[in-house]
């Protein structure tokens, strides 16, 4: 019988594929990184299409890089990074492999997970030097989060690459709730992945590989087709392992002639890929049969030495059954002939699910016996294999797994490692003091993904304490509890639990916050500095102030290992002189803030601080450093990309709300800040930033139910809500309620939230806000006929934003002041705030602020008769506010527009677009008056008279006073 050449069933009819691999190849040798994701089925043909690009890549001169993803095993934190380091053979002028995988087989301890990061992307710019390189990466359903991280990190820089990455996965397997569903859309916006998604073969792309192998008849070939692709379901795999049964079973045979065709209806043929495995796996011995079993619970790629001793074999026997796989096609030997590995993923899962569940166990105890005597056992895989065979020893080993991922800042993976150890000790009924650190420890990892969740453990891991009679283990529960209670949005009981919490390990003996590794343990330093940050979130700032200064000044003599570790905590420092007016002061304890928890790796809290630092101290007294605002957000976004899944759902460009709200990016900005506030689990810093954006721009839109709908939620008892809470959001929120209310007409309930704001300021001592208080009161006068008071108030709004200066509110400040002398007649004064105010706005790259002021100038000249000029204001105006949605804005833009044209229907219609204000200024010129002699009959002053003239002469086209006279004559207007 006559072997045929066989055609890739992967390429057969995925010719726009191959020529869509190849353009990206193109691209990376001429110096253009790139990615391609390819998804489809098991079986479809995903790795044999990526294996063609990394031969011609190979044949190129590129390095190829293979990582691959393993199901039925745990996954260590980056293993999926780990599998392709462990293949780099360096050469003459190579680098070595990053320090965190320098270890083939795990990834080291890390000082960060930034740190991590930074390695490997100098890595591959070293590798790139004078060649290209390829990654393949295998089977993403199955990576872990933390492998997921480090692709996203690799491909926002693929822009500064010559790597092409193309990466498999099973689109079929990747739901909702699964990290690369939420992964694969930034890929494609941030790296412009392309995506194919591979089809099963049709019938055609069938006809072609029977044709390309098969020289049979007509008849017989659309038999065998109509066969397959029915049997195959156009799955290139098994359409393959299905025209190679049917060879070995002599269905399908060549004479010496031609090929021939058996009367296939009648033939018991296998139609499923579990069937077909079945008839290959029966070709081999019952030794070899056995020994392939073992392998498969061993794993996808299998260590001989392993398998020698697990199956109790020795070299020759094994050798035997390594032959027999590879002629059926089952697994095949590594070049160096110290592992093999199954030629499909599909056909491991068949062979595994082929052992009897208590034969299962027993290999699986047997392996992991083997695995933890070696010499540098990985704690992963022996876990798994316990855990597989129900052993109660896999509990230390799922706890040192977990240590390996804290210290390589995969949280999320520590906290499921640990997670299943309690659930096993439990099972076993282990040790009640180890069962409640085990449970401190979960709820601490998961504080900020899940706070609820880890309240929850917190609670269980209490009972155990106090159970166990275990003093430190309560008290750094209680300190926990009260730090998640204020990440949930009860920080006013949680700083109480804090408060007992710092006075609990005070009274405790000295303990080293080392003891235990992989606990977060505080002392009563550590825990005072996050006490006294949550002091500032409430609103107590000359407390959280004093308190700050005397901590840091007693911890100034501590480990330089230790004092990042509770000097993070300091951004609530930098807070507290924010809001106290020591604008200088904020700036340099946020800025020494953010270096230290950067250099502890902390991510999600460095997007936190930088958060703060943007909205306390760059928006509030730099807002005119648009440059800086962005430069923060940027690094924040940076932060809580590399922060991963300890932010939840939250998307990382969350950080970027406050400036999106200022910059006029109204439609992401609400889409952003209201995933923050309807997140699941989102912990309430989260919510504080959006709900500080949310209410602001919900007031600006006109959404007057979800203003009220966010007061209610943070302010549940309404103005009557007593101080004590996060303050920052509370202040917000009352604003904005007063804000609603006014433009409602409803003074009376405007009042109490102002009055409410008022004793919020009072009780906190806050300098920040006070500008804001005192116009909102302006405006509430203004609103209630009382122009006196509302002069007073503006004016004090002003005072308060000058010192210390906040740009913002400046501008704010300026425009009311200019509305307010517009109504007073006032109109120099008027103009002169407006233009300052313009200034501002501009300065501040502020568009919706802008438009506030153009409306307010709109008005003035509509006051002083200059009709003309009205319109190209009022019509930026409406430019402006008209994509935001500003329906507060806009509906003043109609009413100044319905003004605007009276106004015009009004006007007598002046020569040379003379406003009415400067005719009467012409005729005193043509009467020989001079502008002191003009400012005196008007109420005007000189200046204000000479900027007419000014424009009388330009409009007039006349080169002076007596030019301006002789035109007022000739037009009857003198």
């Amino acid at each position: 019988m006559h072997a045929p050449v066989p055609s890739p069933p992967a390429l057969v009819g995925r010719d726009r594929e191959v020529a869509i691999l190849r353009e990206h190849l193109d691209a990376a040798l001429a110096g253009r990184g790139s990615m391609v994701l390819i998804s489809g089925e098991a079986g479809i043909g995903k790795t044999a299409l990526a294996e063609v690009l990394c031969r011609e890549s190979a044949e190129h001169g590129a390095l190829v890089l293979v990582g691959r993803c393993y199901d039925l095993s745990e996954t260590p934190p980056y293993g999926l990074w780990v599998d392709l380091f462990g293949g780099y053979r360096p050469g003459d002028g190579m680098p070595a492999l990053p320090d965190g995988f320098a270890q083939r087989g795990t990834v080291g301890e890390v000082g960060s997970q930034a740190t991590l990061f930074e390695q490997v992307l100098g890595f591959f710019s070293s590798l790139e030097r004078g060649r290209t390189v390829v990654l393949l990466l295998e089977d993403l359903h199955w990576a872990d989060t933390d492998s997921l991280d480090l692709l996203r990190f690799i491909a926002r820089n693929l822009a500064t690459l010559t790597t092409l990455v193309v990466a498999t996965y099973r689109g079929d397997e990747v739901a909702r709730p699964h990290p690369l569903y939420h992964l694969i859309p930034l890929l494609v916006r941030e790296a412009g992945a392309a995506r194919l998604g591979l089809h099963p073969l049709d019938e055609n792309a069938v006809r072609t590989l029977v044709s390309e192998r098969y020289d049979l008849p007509d008849a017989n070939t659309e038999r065998l087709v109509a066969y397959v692709h029915r049997r195959s379901e156009g799955n290139a795999l098994f359409a393959d392992e299905l025209l190679r049964s049917l060879q070995e079973t002599g269905d399908l045979w060549h004479d010496g002639e031609a090929w021939r065709l058996a009367a296939l209806p009648e033939i018991l043929v296998p139609t499923l890929l579990r069937q077909v495995i079945d008839a290959r796996f029966s070709r081999l011995d019952a030794a070899s049969q056995r020994l392939l079993g073992i392998a498969a619970v061993i794993g996808q790629t299998v260590p001989l030495a392993v398998w020698r001793v697990v199956g109790d074999v020795g070299e020759e026997t094994l050798t035997v059954a390594l032959a027999q796989a590879e002629s059926a096609r089952i697994a095949v030997e590594d070049r160096e002939g110290t592992s093999a590995t199954f030629t499909h993923a599909l056909i491991r899962e068949a062979a595994y699910e082929g052992v009897r569940p208590s034969q299962r166990r027993r290999w699986h105890r047997a392996i992991g016996d083997v695995l933890a005597t070696q010499p540098q056992p990985d704690p992963d895989a022996v876990a798994y294999h316990f855990q597989r065979a129900e052993d109660g020893r896999a509990v230390p080993w799922l706890v040192a797994a977990g240590d390996r991922a804290q210290r390589a800042w995969a949280w999320l993976a520590a906290a499921d490692r640990i997670e299943t150890a309690i659930g096993l000790l439990e099972s076993i009924g282990g040790d009640a003091n180890e069962r409640g650190w085990l449970r401190f420890r979960l709820g601490v990892l998961r504080r900020y993904s899940d706070p609820e969740g880890a309240l929850g453990h917190l609670v269980a891991a209490a009972r155990l304490a106090t159970e166990t009679d275990d003093s430190l283990l309560a008290a750094q529960i209680q300190f926990y509890r009260g730090n998640i209670d204020c990440l949930a949005g009860r920080p006013g009981q949680g700083v109480a639990e804090m408060e007992e919490a710092v006075a609990a390990l005070a009274a405790l003996p000295a303990f080293d916050t080392a003891s235990r590794p992989g606990i977060e343990l505080v002392d009563a330093i550590d825990a005072s500095m996050t006490y006294n940050t949550w002091l500032g979130n409430v609103g107590r700032f000359a407390e959280s102030r004093e308190r700050g200064v005397r901590l840091m000044a007693e911890q100034a003599d501590r480990p330089p290992d230790v004092k990042p570790r509770a000097n993070r905590s300091v951004a609530g420092i930098a807070q507290a002189y924010a809001y106290l007016g020591e604008a200088e002061m904020a700036r340099q304890v946020f800025a020494d803030s953010i270096a230290l928890t950067r250099a502890f790796g902390h991510h999600l809290l460095v997007g936190v601080n930088l958060m703060y630092a943007l909205q306390c101290e760059v928006l509030a007294y730099r807002g005119d450093a648009v440059a800086e605002r962005r430069r923060l957000a940027a690094e924040a976004e940076e932060g809580w990309t590399r922060g991963g899944g300890a932010r939840g759902a939250i998307p990382a460009r969350f950080t970027r709300v406050p400036v999106l709200f200022v910059e006029g990016e109204w439609e992401e900005a609400r889409m952003l800040a209201l995933a923050g506030y309807t997140a699941s689990g989102t912990y309430a810093l989260v919510r504080l930033f959006a709900f500080t954006t949310l209410g602001p721009l919900a007031q600006a839109q006109g959404d007057a139910d979800l203003v009220w709908r966010l007061v209610g939620d943070w302010l549940p008892d309404g103005p009557a809500t007593a101080p004590g809470d996060t303050f920052y959001a509370a202040s917000i929120l009352q604003r904005a309620a007063a804000a609603v209310a006014i433009e409602g007409g409803d003074l009376e309930r405007a009042r109490g939230w102002l009055e409410a704001h008022d004793r919020w300021l009072a009780w906190s001592g806050a300098v920040l806000g006070q500008a804001e208080r005192h116009l909102a009161w302006a405006s509430f006068h203004r609103a209630g006929n009382d122009p006196e008071a509302a002069h007073r108030e503006a004016g004090q709004g002003f005072a308060h934003a000058t010192d210390p200066r906040q740009p913002f509110a400046l501008l704010a400040a300026h425009r009311l002041l200019g509305e307010l002398a517009t109504d007073a007649g006032r109109f120099e004064d008027a103009a002169t705030h407006l233009t300052e105010s313009l200034g501002l706005a501009d300065a501040c790259a502020a568009p919706y602020e802008r438009a506030l002021t153009l409306l307010a100038l709109v008005d003035l000249r509509i006051a002083t008769g200059d009709a003309g000029a009205a319109q190209t204001p009022l019509d930026e105006a409406r430019t402006i506010c008209t994509p935001l949605d500003a329906q507060p804005a806009l509906a003043r833009a109609e009413a100044l527009a319905a003004r605007l044209a009276e106004a015009q229907q009004r006007s007598p219609g002046y020569p040379a677009g003379l406003s009415a204000r400067e005719v009467e200024v012409l005729r005193l010129v043509a009467a020989g008056k001079s502008n002191r002699e003009i400012a005196d009959v008007l109420f005007l002053s000189p200046g204000t008279v000479g900027i007419h003239v000014t424009h009388i002469l330009a409009k007039t086209d006349t080169a002076n006073r007596t030019e301006a006279a002789a035109f007022a004559h000739r037009h009857g207007l003198a």
